[in-house]
């Protein structure tokens, strides 16, 4: 750790900035301090495959940062197809506060009935209302099936759980 002179010039303010020459992360071996930027410390890396790469010192701490990117899945990194998330189309995550179990459909507020939609290339389309949840989980399977297609045209593949 590195220490300077703070204003009272006591040289008690330090920064926190690791001596991290050698030190590897994944596939990167640090080999310079490239300075600061943006109030955050980089660093030179080494990757295994023979490129240089500089990456910020919190990223190679975290462990987000651990290749100069040779290592990527590009299935996995295009995220955005005709404004589409493929990531998020292909999961089945329900998310905690959802109380119908399935993604897409709630119950409505203000009618108290079951709604289901879906979101794809930007655009949120209504599937409809109904009184049993069954027929709202339904039509939002029907309208799943664009999910599906659209995957195979992107050569990704089917859903996860």
């Amino acid at each position: 750790m590195e220490t300077r002179k703070n204003d009272s010039g006591t040289g008690s303010e330090s920064i926190r900035r690791k001596d991290w020459l050698g030190k590897r992360f994944g596939n990167l071996t640090v080999v310079s301090y490239d300075g600061r930027d943006g109030g955050k410390h980089y660093w030179r890396c080494l990757c295994d495959c023979g490129k240089e790469t500089r990456s910020c010192q919190s990223n190679l701490q975290s462990g987000h940062t651990r290749s100069c990117g040779c290592r990527v899945d590009p299935v996995n990194t295009r995220h955005f197809v005709e404004g589409t998330c493929l990531e998020s189309i292909k999961s089945k995550k329900v998310f905690a506060n959802n109380t119908s179990g399935v993604r897409g459909v709630y119950r409505n507020k203000r009618t108290g009935r079951w709604s289901a939609q879906i979101t794809f290339q930007g655009r949120t389309r209504y599937l409809g209302s109904f009184e049993e949840l069954e027929d709202a989980v339904r039509a939002r399977a029907k309208g799943e099936k664009i999910f599906q297609e659209f995957l195979e045209i992107h050569d990704v593949p089917g859903k996860q759980k």
